[in-house]
């Protein structure tokens, strides 16, 4: 006999499966302290789950880290996935706590956590600076995304507070976006 799902739940199972990383992923995630969902969304946009993916630029493995990235939190093989995974869990924890207070609450940390992953810190602070320096709040990821249109102009290289120069962003802002979507995606589906 079937189980019944009420309406609502159907998509929501007990055995839920994202990827046939769910375990390694899940026991990384806890221990790094982040919701193994998240990570999951992050690993699918980054690799779709393909423990041998690499980038033109030399990002490697599920979690498509740099080497030297990856070296600094304790990875010496990225397309072993338990290291890559291990390593990109750990980047992403330091990443959270870097904007704890700066970020409004949780969600605005892991928005900003995702947009340092992908466009790396730096470039995360140059935002944040700048917003600051036109008076926007930056403890919102919109806000920030807002600010980011003026950062691809000449004029941003007379500001002060930006050190990297100019930014395009258009990447960094679909990123937190989509993997975002998935992210809320994989908490209605998978317990």
């Amino acid at each position: 006999m079937a189980r019944y799902i009420p309406f609502g739940e159907r998509d929501r199972q007990e055995n839920y499966r994202i990827s046939p990383y769910d375990s390694l992923i899940r026991a990384w995630s806890d221990s790094a302290g982040l919701d193994w969902r998240l990570v999951s969304a992050i690993v699918y946009h980054e690799s779709h789950f393909r423990h041998d993916a690499l980038s033109k630029r030399g990002a490697t493995g599920l979690m498509q880290m740099m080497p030297s990235t990856a070296r600094a939190f304790g990875a010496d093989s990225l397309l072993d996935p338990s290291q890559n995974v291990m390593a990109g869990t750990r980047y992403l924890k330091s990443l959270f706590y870097r904007y704890r207070g700066i970020a409004a609450n949780t969600t605005e940390q892991q928005k900003m956590m995702l947009a340092a992953y992908n466009a790396g810190g730096g470039r995360i602070t140059d935002i944040i600076n700048y917003a600051r320096w036109k008076g926007v709040d930056p403890g919102y990821w919109d806000n920030l995304a807002g600010v980011i249109p003026e950062m691809r102009s000449d004029s941003i290289l007379a500001v002060d507070t930006v050190k990297l120069g100019k930014f395009q962003g258009f990447e960094t802002i679909e990123y937190v976006k989509a993997v975002m979507a998935r992210y809320g995606h994989y908490t209605r589906i998978a317990p």
